[in-house]
């Protein structure tokens, strides 16, 4: 018999492969942090002889999820600027900003969001923030694969970079520390179209050529965009900017995408760009709804994120997938337009793909990353499964998420977190955020 490291039977196996292959009794082979086989589990129990055997116990194993575009250190300010649309609310929380981002503070709300995706099943995420080093920190701590990279805009920002120099002379030795370092994908994070002029973004679109990185950036998002945009770019939509500016290329990933004309989807797939759809903070900034059904058709690689977890609230992908599905839905008049089974997909390994982090995760298959989660079907909210798709999308939260493994690392055991000196890191969370609470002079419950 072949020993390997892990062994996860007792499960309904779903690989998102691109055949979506299943398993009904299936089973999970893991060695050295990678995926060595998937499975009927009479036939791996009958080879492999694990020094770990987890027992699924009739719950769904499939891959840990992506969160395509997030904000995680935005934790520190959940719930600060309510009941407002997306301008309003980048001009409330900039306030917060000024006064409470430090590093140290990044590092500290970032852990308590990696924290909260783990326990939800998130095992990779993209991030936008000041400070990346520290959240790409917090996210290794959990052995959690990240995208992230300096954050550019025109004015001075909320970190140490107060000059433009600054911010450009930082991007080549953050490249080169983290190049090449596991689970870790180094990009450039233009803020948006409206936060930075047409010579900066033609700059950055060459530094990216340059340091090959792949750029994550907001575009399309709200009509108050599209407005701000079209007024300071003589008329033009933020993709169109985004085109002749050279940003818009195949290692762009474009965050929100709400406002799309045909012409705008016809330049992001001439182009190769990547969306990421994000139906939490899209719906409650009333940002609208974005055309994903119109983007799969055209051949657009498209994934699903959370945003921010101050304008969406939390960091919940299953809230993300069923979203996506029903606003589809609505949006066309047709139940079903974006399936169940695709919807997962958006949040596995469509996700990774259009996160840059295909070859590596997003499916159960051999040689990827074991990034793997049990998903319980106990709860009498699950019961009966006749789909696990359907059961997934429309059934299944959180709570659900029994185990989690990231990389080969156990970090979610029975629903609990596996993470030692997190307790110490959650009371320095509350420290900062009852500091908040007091400077807007608000009340904050649980804490």
């Amino acid at each position: 018999m072949t020993r390997v490291d892990t062994l996860i039977t007792g499960g309904h196996v779903l690989t998102m492969d691109e055949g979506f292959t299943e398993y009904a009794d299936g089973a999970v082979a893991v060695k050295s942090g990678k995926i060595v086989e998937c499975g009927q589990a009479q036939d791996l129990t009958a080879r492999y002889q694990a020094d770990e055997t987890l027992d699924a116990d009739s719950g769904i194993i499939m891959p840990g999820l992506i969160n395509g575009h997030c904000h995680a250190a935005m934790s520190l300010f959940r719930g600060y600027a309510e009941n407002v649309t997306l301008d309003a609310f980048l001009e409330t929380l900039s306030h917060a900003e000024t006064n409470y981002v430090s590093s140290e503070g990044v590092y500290v709300g970032a852990s308590v969001a990696c924290a909260e995706m783990a326990l939800g099943g998130i095992t990779s995420f993209v991030d936008m923030y000041w400070y990346p080093d520290e959240t790409i920190r917090a996210a290794r701590e959990l052995h959690m694969s990240i995208v992230a990279g300096p954050v550019f805009v025109a004015f001075p920002g909320y970190d140490d970079l107060a000059e433009w120099p600054m911010r450009t002379d930082f991007s080549g030795p953050f490249a080169d520390r983290h190049r090449g370092t596991e689970g870790v994908f180094p990009s450039l994070a233009p803020h948006a179209c409206y936060t930075l002029d047409e010579e900066k973004l033609t700059e950055l679109a060459g530094m990216a050529e340059a340091l090959d990185l792949p750029i994550q950036i907001h575009a399309s998002e709200a009509p108050s965009e599209m407005e701000l945009v079209r007024d300071g770019y003589g008329g033009a939509t933020p993709i169109e900017v985004l085109d002749r500016t050279g940003v818009l290329h195949r290692n762009c990933q474009l965050a929100h995408a709400v406002h799309l004309s045909d012409s705008d989807i016809a330049l992001i797939k001439k182009a190769g760009a990547s969306i990421i759809h994000n139906p939490q903070s899209n719906t409650k900034l009333a940002s609208g709804i974005a055309r994903i059904c119109d983007l799969l058709e055209a051949g657009v690689s498209v994934g699903l994120g959370t945003d921010g977890p101050s304008s969406g609230n939390d960091l919940d992908m299953w809230k993300a997938m069923r979203l996506a599905a029903n606003l589809q839905s609505v949006s066309r008049g047709e139940p079903g337009a974006l399936s169940d089974r695709d919807a997962v997909a958006l949040a596995t390994r469509l996700g990774a793909q259009a996160a840059g982090m295909g070859a590596h995760t997003g499916s159960l298959e051999p040689g990827k990353n074991a990034d793997v989660i049990v998903v319980s079907t106990k709860g009498l909210h699950m019961r009966p499964v006749f789909s696990p798709y359907a059961a997934l999308v429309y059934s299944a939260g959180r709570d659900d998420v029994a185990h989690v493994f990231a990389s080969g690392h156990h970090i979610v055991k029975d629903r609990a977190l596996q993470w030692e000196g997190f307790d110490d890191i959650l009371s320095d969370f509350e420290t900062i955020t009852k500091a908040v609470a007091a400077d807007v002079k608000v009340g904050c419950f649980g804490i």
